[in-house]
């Protein structure tokens, strides 16, 4: 059974060696190296720059004997932008094509990003003169949205670029939970620009669907955030996420996570907020391994006290003059909790119907 691990330096020359003519350089990875013939050495000096960006990750596909079959990278194309991914360098050994392994490689891959990485959408170029790794492409999902001339050392090839959305959904009754995208800006401002959603929840109205659009690719781009979205038109009426460690001041274990949420005014007072938090609940306890949840409100915010203690949360402290840095003042800020022993405990009972808006930035430090 084929698996995926990371990229090491000897890995490289058996890589090297599966690229067998000039042709074949550029076809696999178009422009990357422009070196024939290409050596060991030379893949391992083009990726260490590059792996010193965290943004790039180099990984070789091993058989069961632990036998390196097949290599591709994936890297953030864009600096500050982790909504989308790009496939490069998309090699099998050549002895084993037509066996099915490719789209094996290529679907490890897409799950590689669904596990590991933020991005909603994976991309890629194939050369026009490359049919069979286009067919390859198409058959795990990759769908064709341009084309372009791409000028090689050893002539001008017609590349086709490909892309395939990664579906990162939870469900409710009522609810669709996933990933926001750029085309939720217009949404996303309607109810971001109410005065009554986010001031009291630590951050300024939205001023333009420009900022909108700002804030998906920058704010509302963690591993665990989602739009929260009514199933009968899919469209962004909140947000709900989970900070994980190294996004939150809550905690520093990476067995515990903080919840932020808020909904847009329209829909207060109709059960969203809460069944959008029960599963949200049982995604981080059962989905993600979590321990313990943590959240917080502002003084003054009685609906989100309302809706936490409706969930189960347990009420754990105060603190005073906490920084709340988008509004430039200070507040004082209520932190509670709650376990996955007391989850379980109480999961058939939490969350009847209470609206809610909620932070979605952490603020909360124990005085």
């Amino acid at each position: 059974m084929m698996k995926l691990k990371d990229f090491k330096k000897e890995d490289a020359p058996i890589i090297a060696s599966w690229i067998q003519s000039e042709e074949e350089l550029y076809k696999w990875s178009a422009d990357r190296f422009n070196k024939y013939p290409l050596s060991g050495d030379d893949i391992s000096e083009n990726y260490t720059p590059q792996l010193a960006t965290g943004r790039f990750f180099p990984l070789a596909a091993v058989d069961d004997n632990d036998e390196v079959v097949g290599h591709f990278i994936i890297r953030y194309p864009r600096e500050n932008d982790d909504s989308s991914v790009r496939f490069g360098f998309v090699i099998l050994n050549p002895d084993l094509r037509g066996k099915g392994l490719g789209k094996e490689m290529l679907r490890l891959g897409i799950q590689y990003v669904k596990e590991h990485l933020s991005a909603s959408k994976i991309d890629l170029g194939v050369f026009e003169n490359n049919e069979n790794a286009r067919h390859c492409y198409e058959a795990v999902g990759f769908k064709e949205y341009g084309r372009r001339k791409c000028a090689m050392p050893i002539g001008t090839w017609n590349c086709i670029d490909l892309e395939l959305f990664i579906k990162r959904s939870l469900e409710t009754e009522r609810l669709i939970l996933r990933r926001w995208e750029d085309s939720d800006a217009e949404d996303l401002y309607r109810y971001a620009s109410d005065p009554d959603v986010g001031p009291i929840a630590g951050w300024p109205v939205h001023q333009s669907i420009d900022e909108s659009r700002d804030v998906i690719r920058n704010v509302l781009n963690g591993k665990e955030a989602y739009a929260i979205c009514l199933k009968e038109d899919g469209k962004a009426i909140g947000a709900i996420e989970l900070k994980l460690n190294g996004h939150t001041d809550m905690t520093d274990r990476d067995d515990e996570c903080e919840m932020g949420y808020w909904i847009g005014k329209p829909f207060w007072g109709q059960g969203i907020m809460p069944e959008a938090v029960r599963e949200m609940l049982r995604h981080a306890f059962e989905d993600c391994g979590m321990q313990k949840v943590w959240i917080g409100y502002y003084e003054g915010n009685t609906k989100s006290k309302r809706v936490q203690e409706k969930c189960g949360f347990r009420y754990q402290w105060k603190s005073e003059n906490v920084d709340v840095p988008l509004m430039h003042e200070k507040r004082t800020g209520h932190v509670s909790l709650m376990t996955k022993e007391d989850w379980e405990e109480k999961r058939e009972s939490i969350c009847p119907g209470i609206h809610s808006t909620c932070n979605i930035r952490s603020s909360y430090k124990r005085s």
